[in-house]
């Protein structure tokens, strides 16, 4: 018998043949653990790179920036700002050396409003504005004597006895001008070529399709209703309402027990300065001494007003 003289194999039990299997290979198991040995590797070396000169470099890049900072020299050219716009934020970059300088105004009287036909014949409504005596510069404000920049403008010829003696006397020490009614400051970008005693001419100020910014006083109208002050909706005019045009509620009667302020009720009406902007100028005659601006200014005829040049968001501020 060939099993003679043999020595029989021990027998196993079940879970130790299953213990005894080989493992089935798994590549990726294998490269995940590789990977992350890589990476505690890799993470302890920028550690101990970043203890060891991280203080140098952070000094010597601050060193630098003050040196250059006081040689004059910008650090910041070539870096870009990018500004998130959104639907209540307007866009555009600011640039300062990009602005356009801010001119000098001057002053006048309104003297009515008529038509003008232009080179296509459309026809323009437009107001004539007066330029009476004066427009006189009567002192230069720097930042050294004032603490800001502006230019004081004397108009419109009077007689001595009709303005207060300091003003008399600060008209006669700046330029020796005669007696002016009224004085207004203006801020220019550069005050530098002004000087007191200088006439403004209009026509050095401004020219055609120019826009300005006029500014007055409105025509009073006196003590009005809510209906003309405010434009308010009247009541029923028939079916026995007493309520034509009356104000209605100003309130409620137990929460909070109280008018809020600032509610819009009757009152006087007009009486107030006011500013028009961006008129574009039609005309300019210095013989003749008028500006024609198309569209309608504050105040009624013979009222002072002021023009000024427009300044533009994004071109001049």
């Amino acid at each position: 018998n060939a099993d003679q003289g043999r020595v029989p194999a021990p027998t196993m039990m079940a879970s130790e043949e299953v213990a005894l299997l080989p493992r089935k290979y798994s590549p990726r198991s294998r490269v995940s653990a590789v990977a992350l040995a890589l990476a505690a590797v890799a993470a302890v070396a920028i550690g101990t790179v970043a203890v060891s000169y991280g203080p140098t470099v952070l000094g010597a890049g601050l060193a630098m920036r003050g040196v250059t900072s006081r040689m004059g020299v910008n650090t910041n050219v070539g870096i870009t700002r990018d500004v998130a716009v959104n639907s209540r934020q307007r866009k555009w970059e600011i640039r300062e050396h990009s602005r356009e300088p801010i001119k000098m105004g001057m002053m006048g009287t309104k003297a009515g409003m008529t038509m003008y036909y232009d080179d296509a014949g459309i026809c323009h409504p437009v107001t004539v504005i007066a330029l009476e005596e004066g427009n006189y510069v009567t002192q230069v404000k720097s930042k050294e004597t004032d603490g800001y920049e502006a230019i004081q403008v004397a108009y419109k010829e009077c007689r001595d006895r009709t303005i207060p003696w300091p003003e008399r006397q600060h008209l006669r020490k700046h330029g020796q001008v005669k007696a002016m009614k009224h004085l207004r400051e203006f801020k220019p970008s550069d005050i530098s070529g002004y000087e007191p005693g200088q006439q403004l001419k209009a026509e050095e100020l401004f020219s055609v399709g120019d826009l300005v910014d006029v500014s007055g006083t409105s025509v009073g109208k006196g003590f009005q209703g809510s209906v003309k002050r405010w434009n308010m909706a009247r009541g029923p005019m028939t079916h026995g309402s007493k309520s034509h045009r009356q104000h209605g509620s100003i309130g409620c009667s137990a929460t909070p027990s109280r008018v809020y302020k600032g509610l819009k009720m009757a009152g006087n009406m007009g009486n107030e300065r006011r500013t028009i902007k961006k008129l574009p100028v039609m005309l300019v005659n210095d013989e003749d001494k008028y500006i024609v601006v198309r569209g309608s200014v504050p105040g009624k005829r013979g009222s002072l007003v002021e023009i000024r040049p427009t300044k533009l968001v994004g071109v001049h501020v």
